[in-house]
């Protein structure tokens, strides 16, 4: 379910282990979020990769090298519809025909279309992503100006000449903060806790490959840190003299901002850092140290609720995740995508597409695994893949971007040998 990139790289693996799929997708062409200006996509016009193509290709489809470091989207949906008709994938595709329900039945799973048709399978993969049902916060009191999630923002024209008010200090919310800046009357971001921020560019490299590279070559996490720190302070200086609040974790534990405009525009005073919204009344926002803004627009970038947008009649579908592949109560429901790491997610989805593929050739009819592949997967939890901050956030799809990636790769390793892929029972 989904035609996204993780959907289109778990059809490929499906492929090349031979087992029969098909791929469902409620929207008219392949590519997921990164369809700018179609429905349910949730790129702005300006939206680029947070990882540079070296680092989010598929492994064995390169990007053009002619390409610019980092993709934009209009490059990302092309590269994704070129991956979809390079695997043959594209044959599969059934487009324009979401998943109305699924229901566990005696002989797998019913899937009811949007269409009204009906079919069984033995397996389900929930490829749906998780960045099409925005979260918001609920701030006191009332609003008389327009209120948008950043997945409504597309160009900066929305922005001209008014008082914007970001709510959101992640990627997201520092490019809209950054792009307000340049046309609005007045930019104000809303922060309540700090954040450490890199550049994208670093001697001419960008900054994720530095970073890759540093654990390729397994330095220390201190040294990582140290590293990091020295180009942040190299980059921009103290970001908190001019304003932005100090971070309270050390660098690299939580989030990390990627942009190399938002301190500039802080420092020029562009962009005005503010606390946490205390409450809002007509025009007037009132902020967490007393100081009261007037605003026009709000703009939420506070992110996207942990949701696979599936009626599954009260299953749970997507709370009981496993290793974030495989469903701990439900036998033949498997998840690709629902993740999110500090960048690099492709080639992730490709891993998790490569052992999902893995799993189903070994499962009996009822879509049980093989005992060996359960006791494979059962070896690993959450302390193997989970980063420093886990369970102070709330965000149940954060992983650590390595250490997840080596888990990922060592799973594929310990299921492709022979006994790994043994059946319990004939299928």
């Amino acid at each position: 379910m989904g035609a996204g990139p993780a959907g289109l790289a778990t059809a490929k693996n499906l492929g090349d282990a031979d087992i029969p799929y098909d791929v469902v997708d409620r929207h008219d062409s392949p590519g997921g979020v990164w369809r700018y200006g179609e429905p349910g996509s949730t790129v702005y016009a300006s939206t680029t990769m947070i990882s540079s193509r070296r680092l989010i290709e598929f492994r064995g489809f390169a990007m053009p090298a002619d390409w610019r470091d980092y993709p934009t989207h209009r490059e990302a949906l092309s590269y994704l519809v070129a991956y979809a008709d390079h695997f043959r994938i594209t044959p599969n595709l059934e487009l324009g025909r979401g998943v109305a329900s699924v229901r566990r039945c005696d002989d797998g799973w019913l899937v009811v279309l949007s269409d009204g048709t009906q079919r069984l399978y033995r397996g389900i993969v929930l490829a749906t992503g998780h960045h099409w049902d925005p979260r918001s916060p609920d701030h006191p009191g009332t609003f008389d100006g327009t209120v948008l999630h950043s997945g409504d923002y597309r160009t900066p024209a929305m922005l001209a000449g008014l008082r914007v008010l970001v709510v959101g200090g992640g990627n997201s919310g520092s490019d809209i903060a950054v792009e307000s800046a340049r046309i609005a009357d007045r930019t104000f971001q809303s922060l309540r806790h700090g954040y450490h921020y890199l550049p994208k560019y670093f001697w001419g490299k960008p900054i994720d490959e530095i970073l890759a590279a540093m654990e390729r070559w397994r330095f220390p996490a201190g040294v990582r840190r140290l590293v990091c720190s020295f180009i942040s302070r190299a980059a921009f200086g103290d970001p908190s003299s001019f304003g932005l609040p100090r971070p309270s974790r050390r660098m690299l534990e939580g989030r990390v901002v990627l942009n190399s405009e938002l301190v500039h525009q802080v420092a020029s005073g562009a962009v005005t850092p503010k606390p946490g919204v205390s409450r809002l009344d007509g025009r007037q926002v009132h902020f967490d140290d007393g100081t009261v803004e007037d605003v026009d627009v709000i703009v939420h970038a506070t992110g996207f609720h942990a949701s696979v947008g599936v009626d599954d009649g009260g299953l749970g579908l997507g709370t009981t995740m496993h290793l974030h592949l495989v469903d701990e109560r439900h036998d033949g429901v498997f998840y690709a995508g629902h993740i999110q790491p500090s960048g690099g997610t492709w080639q992730l989805f490709d891993d998790q597409g490569a052992i999902i593929a893995k799993i189903i050739a070994s499962c009996s009819r009822d879509g049980r695994p093989s005992k060996p592949v359960r006791a494979v997967l059962a070896a690993y939890g959450p302390s193997d893949y989970l980063p420093p901050e886990a369970g102070r956030r709330g965000d149940p799809l954060r992983v650590d971007l390595y250490r997840y990636a080596a888990l990922l790769r060592r799973l594929v390793r310990e299921l492709s040998a022979d006994d790994g892929l043994r059946r319990d029972v004939a299928p």
